[in-house]
């Protein structure tokens, strides 16, 4: 049998490196994988609000005595700079009756207005979503002389109701009282601190 060429073999020679360099170049495209995204890109961290600084010395005994000018009798419990409407300072204060309010104050040391509280939290009369009857938690029922006198301004408000609970605070007055009426209909009555009734509030009717 003759022996193939030269040329004949060296042709066959390089079909062949050809197609084993195809096939590894094959083989490195399906090995290779995108890389993942970093999460850091994608995740977007929400700015935390800065603490409050409270204030010390000097400029704190002026925001206290600010703010007990614009509310006599109260408790300061903090002061701190900043505040809603852009004030330069603030104090928060208990009332005499128990209440919880907000002063503003502005950088010449005036309290320029009272933002209140509401007592108890959502749950307080008047609490967020509740109303005036909203659930008890967080209040205080009177005793003694002081829910005596709530209970006859009420019915003084009311005649012929009945009272059935008297209570600190409600709506931004010093006493609520729950009473249901002849028409068996339930009402608050708002009271101040001179024990004389300001407002009767409907109560919300549940299903």
């Amino acid at each position: 049998m003759p022996s193939p060429s030269r040329k004949t073999l060296t042709a066959i020679a390089t079909v062949s490196a050809l197609a084993a360099g195809g096939a590894a170049l094959a083989g490195a495209a399906t090995n290779t994988t995108p890389s993942a995204p970093s999460s850091s890109s994608s995740s977007t961290e929400r700015p935390q609000r800065p603490p409050q600084k409270a204030l010390t010395g000097d400029t704190a005994d002026k925001v206290k005595a600010a703010a007990l000018k614009k509310v006599p009798g109260a408790t300061v419990l903090r002061t701190a700079k900043g505040g809603p409407s852009g004030a330069a300072y603030h104090a928060q204060v208990r009332k005499s009756d128990g209440t919880k309010v907000t002063v503003l104050v502005n950088s010449a040391f005036e309290a320029t207005s009272v933002h209140a509280r509401p007592a108890g939290g959502r749950g307080g009369p008047g609490g967020r979503g509740h109303g005036p009857g909203g659930p008890r938690g967080g209040q205080t029922a009177l005793t003694g002389d002081t829910a005596a006198k709530v209970k006859a301004a009420a019915l003084a408000k009311v005649p012929g109701a009945t009272v059935l609970r008297t209570e600190k605070g409600g709506h931004g007055s010093t006493y609520h009282a729950h009473v249901r009426k002849s028409d068996g209909s339930e009402v608050v009555v708002l009271i101040n601190s001179d024990f004389e009734a300001t407002a009767v509030e409907e109560m919300p009717k549940h299903p």
